[in-house]
């Protein structure tokens, strides 16, 4: 047994010792939790801790579990995915959302021919390693769809059922069945969604249908949704536009956490231990490790799902805040975002609340800067002085850096619409002055020397005028 998996497992096990010894709480429903390998005592096969079937196909054998989870919609304002995925179940209305309303941000996604995600296949893969090569191959791929349920008298008329499928190869010689077995699944899909899967998930699969080409059946050929160009919505970019600057990180398991509201139970596996505890199963046959590698990707194509609603139903109604999922900084990463739209409305409405709901002297400048510059845009002159002024009284200057943005757009309002060079001189020289008494650290002699050279200008045009 490697010492990968005998770390993991010891690990498992302390978790649960704690647990067990933990002092249990009241006033809230207890959580339950995924069994722990752990509890299995002695080795066992994929086959028997994971409930399933072999899929049989022209190429041979591959393993297949099969997870369906009720699509259904939670009641108020709280982010779907706390109750959803608890419940094993998705947004009810993400069949229908339109993916097209992120095509004018990302036209390489070809999102623009996408209604809905109908025939959307939400693709996470699992790998011997990063990168590239003949010896890197995705050892189990995850695809979740929405299949139409049978209608009874009492159901609603559009019902959707969520299919998680996890394809597995039990060693590698299976790699041409599991490849046929998703080709075939694939084949009625007319998009995919990944969570970093334009850069990773879909060249590696590509890489794969040209390296074992010549294993497949003449029949069976790469899908067309898996192809250079094909309509593909990677929920890591707008993830990183959306709540970068809030959250830092946007890996999925922090995603979860800070916007779906989740956390994962101790039967997850970190990411980067899954190539190595594949490796030991492939040594030693031993199915325990696995039970958490299917685990951490039934998760992610849930969390993928849910995500994708709550990316969709910002995007499409950016200034309802999204229903809740964005916060002040996001809603200044959102304004940013429909400025570069030229959806100037849209922006203002949003610099404008996140103004409300901010705190802390730079981002309040950030978004300051925003408003600011997009009235000046629309030659909202007044309006824009009136931002600048507010600025000024609004962001205290102590301690930090000077900021001679507002004092510089003063100026330059008073000088070349207002036309009083009087009180652009007057900014000039304030902007100038809070510069010089600043710390020395803090000082910017550039700057200095920009305001130096506005004011003598400025004193000269005063000097002619008079």
């Amino acid at each position: 047994m490697s010492s990968t998996s005998e770390r993991l497992r010891r690990l498992q096990g302390l978790r649960g010792r704690r647990a067990s010894s933990a002092p249990a709480k009241t006033g809230a429903p207890e959580q339950s939790a995924a069994p722990s390998p752990e509890w299995q005592a002695e080795p066992a096969s994929v086959e028997a801790l994971e409930t399933g079937e072999i899929v049989e196909n022209s190429a041979g054998h591959c393993y297949l579990v099969t997870r369906r989870y009720a699509a259904g919609e939670v009641e108020g304002s709280q982010p779907p995915a706390l109750p959803a995925l608890r419940k094993q179940t998705v947004p009810g209305n993400l069949p229908e959302r339109d993916p097209s309303v992120l095509a004018p941000l990302y036209p390489a996604y070809r999102l623009e021919d996408c209604p809905d995600f109908r025939k959307a296949a939400f693709l996470d893969i699992e790998s011997t390693g990063l990168g590239g090569g003949a010896g890197i191959y995705a050892f189990m791929v995850g695809i979740g769809t929405f299949e139409r349920q049978g209608r009874a008298v009492d159901e609603p008329e559009d019902r959707w059922t969520f299919v998680a499928r996890q394809f597995f190869m039990r060693h590698p010689g299976e790699e041409p069945a599991l490849l046929t077995a998703i080709a075939d699944l694939l084949e009625g899909c007319e998009s995919l969604v990944t969570f970093n899967g334009r850069s990773f998930d879909a060249p590696l699969l590509r890489g794969r249908y040209r390296y074992a080409g010549r294993f497949l059946p003449a029949d069976v050929a790469m899908p067309a949704v898996l192809k250079e160009g094909a309509p593909h919505l990677d929920l890591l970019h707008p993830a990183r536009r959306l709540w970068r600057k809030r959250l830092g990180s946007c890996a999925l398991s922090n995603l979860e956490q800070k916007v779906l509201g989740i956390a994962r139970t101790e039967a997850d596996v970190p990411g980067s231990l899954i190539p190595q505890l594949y490796a030991d199963y492939l040594r030693d046959g031993d199915g325990r490790m696995m039970q958490s590698v299917f685990y951490h990707n039934r998760e992610d194509i849930i969390s993928m799902a849910a995500l994708t609603e709550v990316v969709c139903s910002v995007f499409a109604e950016p200034t309802a805040a999204g229903a809740g999922h964005l916060q002040p900084l996001d809603l200044l990463s959102m304004a940013r975002l429909q400025e570069e739209l030229e959806r100037l409305d849209r922006a203002e409405t949003l610099f404008r609340a996140a103004l409300e709901a901010l705190s802390g002297r730079a981002h309040l400048a950030e978004s300051f800067d925003g408003l600011g510059r997009l009235l000046k845009r629309q030659r909202r002159w007044e309006e824009a002085a009136a931002v600048w002024q507010q600025w000024l009284t609004t962001v205290g200057g102590a301690g930090s850096a000077p900021d001679s943005r507002p004092y510089v757009e003063l100026a330059k309002f008073c000088e070349w619409h207002s036309g009083d060079l009087a009180q652009a001189a007057m900014w000039t020289r304030w902007a100038l002055h809070e510069q010089e008494q600043s710390p020395p650290h803090a000082r910017s002699p550039q700057v200095q020397t920009e305001l130096r050279h506005r004011l003598t200008r400025l004193q000269r045009k005063l000097g002619a005028d008079g």
